[in-house]
Parts: C-alpha cells; structure tokens; sequence
C-alpha cells in the first residue's frame, strides 16, 4: 500500500514505523525542516520539506497512485487542505487527525475518517487498563 503522511511530528513517527513493519510504502510532507529531516534521517522514506499547498507536491508524492493520505499537523487548516487536494487526485482512503472538535463535522462531510483529541484517546484507554486490573 502507498501511504501518503501529512505531517511528521510524533504521530507520523509511529504511523511510519508501523506501516513500515507491516511492507507499506510511506512518503512525507511537513514544512518544518527538523521534523522533516528527523523523519527522513530515521525512517529512510522519501519525505518532500515543503508547504502541502506548494509546488504540486502531492503529485511529486506519488498522490496518482496512493492508497491513503493520513493528514496528522496539529493544524485543522493544514490538514483541511491536503484532504481537499487528495480528493482533487482521486485517494480514495482519506483520515484525519482533527484538533479541534468544531471542525469534526466539516472533515467527516468530506468523507474523512477523523480521530478528534487523541489525548483523550489516550485517557481513556489508561482508564481501560484500570478497569481490567479489577477483574
């Protein structure tokens, strides 16, 4: 599968990692140049160090032949964009991590897969644990 992140930060590390293990082709896209170069340098994977809206980077990124775009900035309006140009390309498979639970709507309306406050995510899934301890 040809994956397509967006953004790479620390969730775009472990998303790598596990599509990596699992034979996935990943490509990046970030902005920042250390997140960028940080993802590069660990991962060995193609990573493009540009703005989502530049330069037909989605298409540089192998965006005709992509199974998924992942778009997971801390930047609704970052993420918002690379939905909308994946969808301009035809991927099929679009997700989204979404920050701020306003804009859980609109992204879902698109036809994204979101996951809204990961953090709480988190917490509850600690919480979980507890629980089973108790049985």
């Amino acid at each position: 599968m040809h994956l397509i992140l967006v953004g790479a930060g620390p969730i775009a590390q472990s998303l790598t990692s596990l599509a990596l293990e699992k034979g996935h082709k990943v490509v990046a896209i970030d902005k920042d140049e250390d997140r960028a170069q940080t993802l590069k340098n660990k991962y060995n994977i193609q990573v493009f160090n540009v703005d989502i809206a530049k330069d037909g980077v989605l298409n540089k990124a192998g965006g005709d032949r992509a199974d998924a775009l992942i778009a997971t900035t801390d930047d609704d309006s970052i993420n918002l964009m690379a939905i909308f140009l994946a969808k301009e390309l035809g991927i099929k498979n679009l997700q989204a991590l979404v920050n701020n639970s306003e804009h859980q709507e609109m992204f879902e309306g698109l036809g994204v897969q979101v996951i809204v406050n990961p953090e709480q995510l988190i917490a509850a899934r600690f919480l979980d644990f507890l629980r089973s301890e108790k049985t």
